[in-house]
């Protein structure tokens, strides 16, 4: 009995901590998250500043340890090499913004297309973002609603739809509505 005792005792110490521990996770003020987390990014940034300055110094080096070495040839052909890989990232840059423009342009109105041709990449996605977003409102015709919708006399009425006309004039039917006659004559 007494070892049953104990390890009930040793479970509830051990389970004890672990809430406390637990409170003070919880209790980490927001401020000092954002602070360790600040901190994090510009140690992170001043790494990968490091790590590209390593390798250009490395880069460096490896070029003069060539050239005392006397291999130019081997130095242009590295050379030649980037220099075909970064043209083709350039052309591929290069397409990627004339069917980007080309895209927008095309979603513009004919007669503002060649308004805005001119403007930056930038400037005509934002442009383009605008007016896709707040279009122009429609036209609404404000015309006279008499001359082409419903009729247009009361002798029209009657004579086009003469069921009609006798429902909405018969004083059972329209609720002891009567409709005002005009002189159209």
């Amino acid at each position: 009995m007494e070892n049953e005792t104990v390890e009930i005792q040793d479970v509830k110490q051990n389970a004890a901590p672990a809430s406390e521990e637990k409170q003070i996770v919880d209790s980490v003020p927001y401020a000092r998250f954002k602070e360790q987390v600040a901190e994090k990014n510009e140690l992170k940034s001043q790494l990968d500043s490091i790590n590209k300055q390593n390798k250009a110094d490395s880069e460096a080096t490896k070029l003069k340890q060539m050239e005392e070495k006397g291999e130019y040839e081997k130095i242009m052909s590295d050379m030649n090499q980037k220099l075909e890989g970064l043209q083709k990232k350039a052309i591929a840059w290069d397409d990627y913004q004339v069917n980007r423009r080309d895209s927008l342009l095309s979603k513009l109105p004919e007669d503002d297309r060649e308004i805005y041709n001119g403007l930056s990449l930038d400037k005509l996605e934002v442009h383009v973002d605008k007016v896709i977003t707040n279009p122009k409102p429609k036209q609404v015709d404000n015309s006279i609603p008499g001359t082409k919708m419903g009729y247009s006399s009361m002798e029209e009425w009657a004579t086009t739809d003469p069921k009609g006309y006798k429902e909405a004039n018969n004083p059972q039917t329209s609720g002891n509505i009567k409709i005002a006659y005009r002189n159209d004559g």
